[in-house]
């Protein structure tokens, strides 16, 4: 699995040396913000017997992209700073964000892209997203670094191929890598139907056990359906086998429908992932639903309601449920006002023990939480278009 990341960045830098100069018009956006939230938290330290605390964040952000038909670039860079009544959580970093994302159109048939993100925080949780499994505030870090490159062989056949490379870690504690390879090749048999067969290969460097590794390999056969306008299906299962766990299947279906009265989506997976403090992979099933009404023009309701299961490997097991009511008012101009409530239910834990002062700490078994957030937004956009050189030149009366 080591070498499935050569060749991807090979191909990569390959074909940004090859890449055409581009002329074509571009646009630049600029976008600063800043957030002030109002959090209730009743179960702060995610604990089964909880206690509840109310927190005031500064979040100030940045966000700038460049687009143009042959490239597009993204940066984002956000931070929080904290009060609360607990001394321990006020901090002036209390949460950083960042994200890079470059797409190259080196050819009318190729496209490469980069992405890249970070993230740091005091709540763990927030980096289990897969699994939105709780953890205690721990400081706790997490690197993601994904090329992808896109190769269209005809009007109706595409290969696609990417790298992830995940690495997460609780500040000062334990580590955990991800190294996922992904290779598809899939073709339109009609105007709203396509097949896809898709190969996806897992590296799992797990730091807690000696650096043990752990691998699975996975051929999935994909179909994909567009029911309606705005309305689509995919559907994906296979075979996978697993280094030291024998064979098992991995399985995904999504269904999104995106209409002027609102948008509505379902998503069901059955594949492995990382969480901080465990050992090894674990395995998840996880069934996710959202949905977002406009209910006026400058008022919107979003849902989410979820569940999944986690499986370690030496067969501890918890269930994590959650759901979220969020409502958005945009008034007009540079403003917006934000007020959400999640509720989130975990039964079993399947975190390692921690030593604290020399004493060993079990996590608990049943946790409970509920958080109310209220937020105000201000963000002013900049954006101007930029003409190449020869537009330019002529806007302005020149010859060249």
């Amino acid at each position: 699995m080591q070498l499935i990341r050569w060749p991807v960045f090979a191909v990569l830098v390959a074909q940004l040396a090859l890449a055409p100069a581009a002329h074509a018009q571009g646009q630049v956006q600029f976008i600063p913000s800043v957030s002030l939230i109002t959090v209730f938290d009743d179960n702060i330290f995610a604990r089964a017997d909880g206690s509840a605390g109310q927190m005031m964040q500064l979040r100030p952000s940045f966000e700038g992209s460049w687009e143009s038909p042959v490239v597009r670039l993204l940066g984002l860079y956000s931070f929080d700073m904290q009060r609360s009544n607990f001394s321990s959580l006020t901090t002036l970093d209390a949460r950083r964000h960042g994200l890079a994302e470059a797409r190259f159109r080196t050819s009318p048939f190729v496209t490469v892209g980069l992405t890249t993100q970070y993230d740091r925080t005091n709540t763990p949780g927030e980096l289990d997203a897969d699994t939105g499994f709780l953890g205690e505030r721990l400081n706790a870090e997490r690197f993601e670094l994904a090329p992808t490159l896109a190769w269209r062989l005809g009007p109706r056949t595409v290969v696609t191929s990417g790298y992830d490379w995940i690495t997460e870690h609780l500040i000062g504690g334990e580590r955990g890598t991800l190294h996922m390879g992904r290779a598809s090749l899939s073709r339109d048999v009609t105007s709203r139907t396509a097949l896809a067969v898709n190969y996806v290969g897992r590296h799992f460097v797990d730091h807690l056990d000696g650096l043990a590794d752990y691998q699975s390999h996975a051929i999935l056969l994909g179909w994909t359906r567009v029911l309606s306008p705005g309305t689509t299906l995919t559907l994906s299962a296979g075979p996978k086998v697993r280094a030291r766990r024998g064979t098992d299947y991995e399985s995904s279906a999504t269904f999104a429908r995106v209409t002027p009265r609102g948008r509505l989506g379902f998503n069901y997976w059955h594949g492995e992932t990382i969480v901080l403090g465990v050992t090894g992979p674990v395995g998840v099933d996880s069934v996710t639903g959202r949905m977002g009404w406009p209910i006026r023009r400058r008022f919107e309701l979003a849902t989410l309601l979820g569940a999944s299961e986690i499986t370690t490997i030496d067969d501890r097991t918890t269930r994590v449920y959650r759901g979220s009511l969020t409502g958005t008012w945009s008034p007009g101009g540079i403003y917006s006002i934000a007020a959400s409530y999640d509720a989130d239910f975990q039964d079993g834990s399947i975190r390692n023990p921690v030593f604290l002062d020399g004493a060993r700490v079990l996590f608990d078994e049943r946790v409970l939480r509920h958080v109310f957030r209220v937020s105000v937004t201000i963000a002013p956009r900049y954006k101007r278009s930029i003409l190449p050189p020869d537009e330019a030149a002529r806007a302005k009366g020149v010859t060249r």
